[in-house]
């Protein structure tokens, strides 16, 4: 049975510490943030993270994305980005459903989509991996 880890989206540092746990993860991981959040900014939390885990790990950043645009609707405190949120969450399901179909069902016809071409240039996703 394959394994991965597709973090929780905007994820932040917690106590104990996520950016320790992610260095001590041996399966696939993905990280997923917005450029705008305000709340658990990716240079803070996600991008930590990342830079603490062994390959193969991408990290995959939505172009204006913000915090509560994860969110199914904002709530009290919650911030605004660039895009709306409706565009937030195709981009976010585009990219975590392909690396699942790819590292859980063995889809092998998601390369590309994950770790080739087709994701590095994906418009409204910035893209950094260690494959």
């Amino acid at each position: 049975m394959a394994t991965a880890v597709a973090n929780e989206l905007a994820a932040a540092e917690t106590n104990p510490s996520a950016v320790a746990a992610s260095g001590m993860l041996t399966v696939p991981a993905q990280y997923v943030g917005g450029s705008a959040d305000t709340i658990a900014g990716v240079a803070d939390n996600q991008q930590k993270m990342y830079d603490a885990k062994r390959a193969p790990a991408q990290l995959r950043v939505i172009t204006g994305g913000f915090h509560c645009g994860f969110e199914d609707r904002s709530g009290f405190g919650c911030d605004s980005g660039a895009i709306t949120r409706a565009a937030q969450q195709k981009l976010t399901q585009g990219v975590t459903t392909a690396y699942l179909l790819y590292t859980l069902a063995g889809d092998t016809s998601m390369y590309d989509q994950v770790w080739g071409s087709a994701a590095q240039h994906l418009a409204g996703v910035a893209y950094t991996a260690k494959p």
